[in-house]
């Protein structure tokens, strides 16, 4: 679905690769990794992190977009 969103430019190429290091870090809690080490706050923050900027990119971005497009009102 990361390719999928690339492709149709839903998501920057960045984003996509961003998104990959995501989803494979959490591969291991998924999948029951007995050896894999827990999740860090290092971890943790790196996702939040990637939720804000794909939520500001899908959402606040296009929306100031527009809001500029428009000029002042």
């Amino acid at each position: 679905r990361i390719d999928a969103a690339a492709k149709a430019h839903l998501i920057t190429d960045e984003m996509a690769a961003w998104a990959h290091e995501i989803r494979l870090e959490a591969n291991d809690q998924r999948h029951a990794e007995e050896d894999a080490p827990l999740p860090t706050q290092e971890d943790a923050v790196k996702v939040i992190e990637f939720a804000k900027a794909l939520g500001q990119f899908l959402f606040v971005l296009p929306a100031r977009v527009e809001r500029g497009r428009k000029g002042p009102q």
